[in-house]
């Protein structure tokens, strides 16, 4: 895969602008003093269970498809997309990888597009159950107010205007591609979803694989956020995160760089955790499982090319 300098220099300034920003807005003063006073186990925790995100996304790979796929290559081929999806917007890079893996491993072309496509789809349907249900449990916990700082808006102006950059931009890009590329191999495909479902252990893998890389994701940032004593709940994390991953989804920045990080203290202070907690709570995670898994994803991207998996 190339990916070009440009590329590569517009991910860098973006991100140098924004984690400088980041602290700006919520004080200085306060982030680092919160991050002085964080409990490691906690943040250890927060690392384990991002890397437990790659064992679930392999299992919902592996769930839409009729074939078997070998469970620790599937894994590898999941931090190897996870590393593409760090020079590509909207885990396109990612998927590309994906539909290759699955050619490699003997999956027929269209039946691999499909599953990754079933994938995506079983990700939307889990992300806005998992939404629905947190939503509902954090008022139902007696939260209160949403309420957001008015240092916070412009946080929160900010993830909004990414998102809404990304849907102008994808708009005609997408449907060019679902015109020339998708609806083909949908319509030849017919034969593999009816055999996913007919298959009870194969949906299970692929919705649970789904809900497995949410929770997982979700049990990362309470670990991130108990590790700074953020005072708020499990379920209020979990309606934050959610919220948070739908605006930084439609952002065109790799992985919703900078959008998610805005929605989410945006989130937090908005159910009120101050400021300074919620900036170190967010950059802790976002090191935890955006960050450190740049490594053994680029890592797994070269073991898997050098095998001829990729």
């Amino acid at each position: 895969m190339r990916v070009r300098p440009r590329t590569l220099v517009m991910i860098a300034a973006l991100t140098g602008a924004f984690y400088v920003l980041l602290p700006q807005l919520a004080n200085v003063g306060d982030s680092f003093q919160a991050l002085r006073s964080a409990t490691w186990g906690w943040l250890v925790l927060a690392v384990a269970l991002s890397l437990l995100t790659y064992v679930a996304s392999a299992v919902g790979l592996s769930g839409g498809v009729p074939e078997h796929l070998p469970f620790v290559p599937t894994v590898e081929s999941q931090m190897a997309s996870s590393f593409v999806n760090r020079v590509t917007p909207a885990n396109v890079g990612g998927m590309a990888l994906n539909v290759r893996f699955l050619q490699k491993a003997g999956v027929d072309p269209a039946e691999a597009v499909t599953g990754v496509g079933l994938n995506a789809l079983a990700g939307g349907v889990v992300h806005a159950v998992l939404l629905v249900l947190f939503v509902a449990w954090a008022g139902q916990s007696g939260a209160g107010t949403f309420k957001i700082p008015s240092s916070s808006k412009v946080l929160a102006a900010v993830a909004i205007a990414l998102a809404l950059a990304g849907i102008v931009a994808a708009t005609r890009k997408g449907r060019r591609l679902l015109r020339t590329h998708v609806w083909g191999f949908v319509t030849r495909s017919a034969t593999s979803i009816a055999v996913l479902a007919r298959s009870p252990l194969k949906l299970a893998a692929l919705f649970g694989g789904s809900f497995g890389v949410t929770l997982f994701y979700i049990g990362a940032l309470a670990a991130a956020v108990a590790a700074y004593d953020g005072g708020v709940s499990i379920a209020q994390v979990g309606a934050v995160y959610l919220g948070a991953s739908v605006v930084a989804a439609a952002a065109p920045t790799p992985g919703g760089l900078g959008a998610l990080e805005a929605a989410l203290v945006a989130g937090f202070t908005g159910v009120g955790m101050s400021s300074g907690t919620a900036v170190a709570a967010v950059l802790s995670y976002r090191l935890a499982t955006y960050w450190l898994p740049i490594l053994p994803g680029w890592a797994c991207f070269h073991l898997l090319e050098r095998r001829g998996q990729i």
